[in-house]
């Protein structure tokens, strides 16, 4: 199994969920975060190459999933396509092991508990 962590615009969150929800995604989650972004005197983004950098907030969306291995390269990539605008700030995708998962109410475990 595999966990699926990605930090999107907000805009592109319903348009990425749609299509997440189509492919067979299920039990999404998504949370607004504040991202830190270093930025400049001048108030623009960039990279921090020293200590002397202030910082701004942006609100993001986090979107969490968990899918068996086979699900995980078509979830990463149409996240990708779909928040994707050219832009510095499109986000991350992060996809990770998942050992075991628990399904509390029926006692499933493995992929069977998804």
């Amino acid at each position: 199994m595999k966990e699926i962590k990605a930090y999107i615009r907000l805009l592109c969150a319903s348009q990425v969920i749609k299509d997440l929800k189509d492919a067979g995604a299920k039990d999404l989650t998504l949370i607004r975060v504040d991202a830190i972004r270093p930025v400049n005197y001048q108030g623009q983004a960039v990279e921090a190459e020293s200590a002397n950098y202030v910082t701004r907030y942006s609100t993001v969306a986090k979107l969490e999933l968990v899918c068996r291995d086979e699900e995980a390269k078509l979830f990463a990539e149409i996240i990708r396509a779909r928040a994707h605008t050219g832009k510095k700030g499109d986000g991350r995708v992060f996809v990770s092991n998942v050992e075991e998962a628990v399904n509390i109410r029926t006692g499933e475990t493995g992929d069977t508990a998804l």
